[in-house]
């Protein structure tokens, strides 16, 4: 096969630089990639394991990092043990002795917190710390100063201050702005002694406080003494000091406030007895001399009086009012008087009447009122009503007697009373001084009693020893250091170096505008996602051969399946199926474009059909590299008509696929694409039998030549790297092609890995089988592979 001599003079079918409308973006299309993509505010929680799963080997790193200076950290740390006592601080020492009558009152929890509070605050103390520090002998003064050094400061000290002397009579001058600021810096870090026996104290209780923690138990009445040491020993022995000399400080305030309590009281107690003599005297005096009688409990004899003669008023207005009030009675209701129904003779008089008065009434229907027996039997009525009436009037005259007696014994004890009444109020303006000094002796001898009574309390009391504070655990040895702790310090170390390592691989995948995973090519780019080609190395022993030669030489590997998968969905894609010539090109170098090619040819050519492939980067050719074939000669050759074009094309070692180099490297590329001798070699190339055209074309971005190139071919496919090519390199590039009217058929998405996609197991899947483990023993063993149709010495011949 020969392929012919190109005239220039033959017409070009089309311009180099013709925009096909067919061919442009659809308005959708078009508004969604100027758009850009849409921001989703929702977290997507497959994308974060993603990102950490392809930055899993820096998150491990900068964990085993974190981990080794945690390990450094806890080793260069002195081993540190703690000594703990326990202390009971119950609310007041129980009571020997109940002198106290008076009830407790709970004063509730917030007193009881104080009370607990202020204890832990006294075991914080400076005082019982120097206490301490002073009895275990922790203090280790500092090497006296000798007599030299002595005598010189002394000295020193005598020259400044005979020049203060002499420099007082001068004015002072003041310091300047920055001599102030610098003298006030000095001072705010100068300590302002500088005895250095003070010093190093000042230092060993600082030491001491560092060393020593007050922890309180929750929801107790416990709190426990923490020591910190190198030494275990030494801190046991500090703890267990602590805690005895915080209970012998404890009893010897109480003891001093006893003994100060007993010189207070017994100073008072005098001072009171003699105000108490003074007013008993004072008050004796008074009595005598204004003839006051004190009967005691503060009543005198006249008002014992008038209160007696009082009382007895009281009970004769009584007497006097119930006499009065039967006298009425009687004399208003003489008949239904009680006294009167009460009287024996009036009731027999009444029944006798009564007999009479039936008899009188019975014979008084036979005989008339004038008959001699009824006039004997009348009279013998109003006879016993005399009587009764008699008797009546007897009852009246004693009771009026009674009323009369009670009213005159009521007006002799009013008058009485009103005398007494006098005299009362006589003896009280007399005895309105009598009463202030009483009142004030009554005082000063409850306040004698009251201070006698504690002073007995408090001598009883005073040599007691209760305590309220007690040691429930003295401290012990420690084993085993309890700082540094290496697991607690690891821990810390793995979670801070997971964080930082899961941090840092977010940071880099959010500040990474790569494509990281192949759903983003028709998410972003409305672009069809034509295949995902997975990251492939060099079979070993095969240095100069290229991995796209692993479609051919490897067919059961993941890489030619997925170059196969790739070529059916080319085949798919237009209603003639695979288009009959296309142009595989990248936003830049190093992006799988030549790769792309060189497998999709070997591919189709894998079909039984005649393929042609043709290196168009002129510029940086590299399928001749790949294949393993000189370039002398080739397509730049062909364009400028400077030779001959017979035998440009060349066989290769795969069945049905030839070759058409780049040639050497013209002046100007683009020059020779906008030529009609291009479209003349693509359109003769189908008429020679080619089936499938293939171009490897140069990058679009930084020069022209893809896009000169893609209005000729129509059909691209845009090759893109994974976690490699940038977004806005693609948008760049796609913007490119878009403003010439081309529109890609699809992406490949080139260099992928596991975490680009949702299918993990394809590449495992398609190494499974007989055939790939006999590729690969022969591959390692370094026999020729020998797949039916390799042309093999053949291989770089010109076609005939």
């Amino acid at each position: 096969m020969s392929v012919p001599e190109i005239s220039p003079e033959r017409p070009a079918p089309s311009t180099a630089l013709a925009v096909h409308q067919a061919r442009m973006l659809q308005t959708g299309v078009l508004a969604r990639e100027e758009a850009g993509p849409q921001e989703d505010d929702e977290i997507d929680l497959k994308e974060i394991f993603r990102a950490l799963l392809k930055h899993k080997w820096m998150i491990g790193g900068i964990t085993l990092l974190a981990l080794a200076a945690a390990a450094v950290y806890t080793l260069r740390i002195t081993p540190q043990y703690r000594s703990t006592t326990l202390i009971q601080i119950d609310r007041a020492a129980q009571k020997v002795v109940g002198f106290n009558t008076e009830v407790e009152l709970d004063q509730g929890a917030a007193a009881d917190q104080l009370q607990l509070r202020t204890q832990i605050e006294l075991l914080k103390s400076r005082s019982l710390a120097l206490r301490v520090i002073d009895e275990m002998g922790l203090y280790k003064p500092a090497n006296p100063v000798d007599a030299a050094a002595a005598v010189q400061e002394q000295a020193a000290q005598a020259a400044e201050e005979a020049a203060s002397a002499a420099g007082a009579d001068a004015e002072p001058q003041e310091p300047s702005f920055l001599e102030r600021l610098g003298n006030n810096f000095n001072q705010l870090f100068t300590p302002a002694s500088q005895n250095e026996e003070k010093l190093s104290r000042n230092d060993t209780v600082n030491a001491f406080f560092g060393a020593v923690t007050i922890e309180p138990l929750r929801n107790s009445r416990l709190v426990e003494v923490q020591v910190l040491n190198k030494d275990p020993e030494l801190a046991a022995r500090i703890a267990n000091q602590i805690g005895q000399t915080f209970i012998a400080m404890n009893l010897e305030r109480k003891l001093e406030s006893s003994v100060y309590a007993r010189q207070f009281l017994e100073d008072q107690i005098q001072q009171t007895k003699a105000k108490l003599e003074e007013s008993e005297r004072v008050i004796n005096q008074y009595a005598k001399t204004n003839e006051i009688l004190n009967l005691g409990d503060k009543t005198s004899a006249t008002t014992q009086n008038y209160v007696d003669f009082s009382a007895a008023l009281a009970r004769a207005e009584q007497d006097r009012i119930k006499a009065e009030a039967q006298y009425n009675e009687v004399r208003q209701r003489p008949e239904s008087a009680p006294a009167v129904l009460s009287n024996l003779a009036i009731q027999a008089y009444k029944e006798e009447r009564a007999k009479l008065e039936a008899a009188y009434a019975k014979n008084l229907a036979t005989f008339k009122p004038g008959f001699p027996a009824m006039l004997e039997a009348k009279a013998q009525i109003e006879e016993l009503q005399k009587r009764i009436d008699a008797e009546v009037e007897t009852i009246l005259f004693s009771i009026k007697g009674q009323f009369d007696a009670a009213r005159a014994q009521e007006d002799l004890l009013r008058k009485r009373v009103a005398a007494s009444r006098n005299e009362v109020l006589v003896v009280q303006d007399r005895s309105v001084d009598m009463n202030l000094l009483q009142r004030e002796l009554d005082t000063n001898r409850q306040v004698y009693d009251s201070l006698l009574q504690r002073l007995k309390e408090v001598s009883v009391t005073g040599g007691l020893t209760t305590n309220n504070i007690s040691v429930v655990d003295e401290a012990e040895a420690s084993l085993f250091p309890f700082k540094p702790r290496p697991a607690i310090n690891l821990g810390l170390g793995l979670l801070i170096g997971l964080f930082a390592g899961v941090l840092a691989a977010l940071l880099r995948e959010q500040m990474d505008d790569s494509i990281k995973h192949s759903d983003e090519v028709e998410k972003l780019f409305a672009l069809p996602l034509l295949g995902w080609i997975p990251m492939t190395k060099k079979v070993k022993g095969a240095v100069s051969e290229s991995v796209a030669l692993q479609a051919h030489t490897d067919p059961r590997s993941g890489f030619a399946e997925a170059y196969r998968s790739m070529r059916t969905a080319l085949q798919f894609s237009t209603t003639e199926g695979a288009p009959k010539r296309f142009m595989v090109t990248s936003c830049g170098k190093a992006e799988g474009k030549s790769t792309t090619a060189i497998a999709l040819a070997i591919n189709f050519a894998q079909l039984g059909q005649q393929v042609l492939l043709i290196d168009a980067d002129m510029r940086k050719a590299s399928v001749h590299k790949a294949l393993g074939l000189p370039n002398e000669r080739g397509l730049s050759n062909l364009l400028t008509g400077d030779m001959g074009t017979d035998g440009l094309i060349l066989r290769t070692a795969v069945p049905n696929l030839m070759v058409l180099p780049a040639g050497p490297t013209p002046p100007d590329p683009v020059e020779l694409l906008m030529g009609p001798k291009l479209g003349l070699l693509l359109e003769k190339a189908q008429s020679l039998g080619f089936a499938q055209v293939i171009i490897d074309g140069p990058p679009l971005l930084g020069i022209a030549d893809a896009v000169v190139l893609g209005n000729q071919i129509q059909h691209i496919v845009f090759a893109v790297k994974a976690a490699s090519t940038k977004r806005s390199s693609i948008k760049d590039g796609l913007r490119r092609l878009r403003n010439a009217g081309l529109a890609p058929m699809g992406v490949v998405l080139t260099h992928a890995r596991n975490e680009h996609t949702n299918d993990y197991a394809y590449e495992g899947y398609y190494g499974y089988g007989d055939v790939a483990g006999a590729t690969a023993a022969a591959n390692k063993a370094g026999r020729p592979n020998t797949v039916p149709g390799q042309l093999g010495p053949a291989q770089g011949s010109p076609v005939s």
